[in-house]
């Protein structure tokens, strides 16, 4: 936290309304109020020269020249953070791709060949949509997939309405949810021709003993700001999605060359 966050954090309750504003805009506008003079600061603000004054007094600082010097402060801020977000991409990217490298996808890959109907269940919002980007690149290479809704009776009706060498992916945050643990437990009891697949961020053990694949990724933790102050922090599924682009094409390609072989004519060698 910059030394002009923490000012204005001390004496937010001391703050008018009016004044509130103008600290939401400085923090905004960091690098432009930066470089303003306290004319055209006021004057963008249509708030006098002497109430910006005032508030720089209340905050502790000597004058508008000081707080120019912490706007900067908090630009260098800002664009160092950029950095680390960036660098924190890049190194997720490298980290599936590096994690990917580890499997042996050829038992899963036939799976998925043989399957009629893939099944995708999700839990929470991100993980639906993660379901529904994967079930539009299982569309692409030809693959039948159904989202189902959240709901814990989705799975029930799985296991009455699945067929042989289907299969039913479970995109979970953690997958530690006793709900779906049992679910899937009765699956393999009542249907144990279905192939199922778990994909979490963690390594849920109880969950990784009920399935027949487990897939994993990471999230990247993203900082909320509200007001120049940090407010939460967001888990962003980039890397998920990363994932099923490098499991969709890989498969594309054991597929093509699974089709070469086919064709091979021994008899001619």
């Amino acid at each position: 936290m910059t030394d002009l966050k923490r000012r204005v954090w001390e004496k937010n309750g001391e703050l008018s309304e009016s004044e509130k504003e103008i600290v939401r805009f400085l923090f905004s506008n960091s690098t432009l109020c930066s470089h303003l003079s306290l004319a055209k600061l006021a004057k963008k603000l249509y708030v006098s020269e002497s109430s910006i004054f005032r508030l720089c007094k209340k905050i502790g600082l000597s004058g508008y020249s000081e707080l120019r010097f912490e706007l900067s402060d908090l630009t260098h801020e800002k664009k160092m953070n950029t950095i680390d977000i960036a660098t924190e991409v890049e190194n997720a990217s490298q980290e599936v791709l590096n994690y990917y490298n580890t499997l042996d996808l050829e038992k899963v890959f036939s799976d998925i060949e043989r399957a009629n109907t893939i099944y995708l269940y999700s839990t929470g919002w991100s993980q639906e949509l993660i379901a529904k980007y994967l079930a539009h690149e299982l569309f692409i290479i030809g693959k039948r997939a159904v989202i189902l809704p959240s709901a814990i009776e989705e799975l029930r009706i799985v296991s009455r309405r699945a067929v042989e060498e289907d299969m039913l992916f479970i995109i979970s945050y953690s997958g530690d949810n006793i709900q779906i643990r049992d679910e899937i437990s009765k699956i393999k009891l009542l249907n144990n021709k279905i192939t199922t697949v778990s994909f979490t961020t963690l390594r849920p053990a109880e969950l990784i003993s009920l399935v027949d694949y487990s897939f994993f990724f990471r999230t990247l933790k993203f900082k909320k700001f509200s007001g120049g102050e940090e407010e939460a922090t967001n888990d962003a599924f980039s890397p998920a999605y990363t994932f099923i682009d490098l499991l969709i094409a890989k498969y594309y390609q054991w597929e093509e060359q699974k089709g070469e072989l086919d064709n091979v004519d021994y008899d001619e060698e």
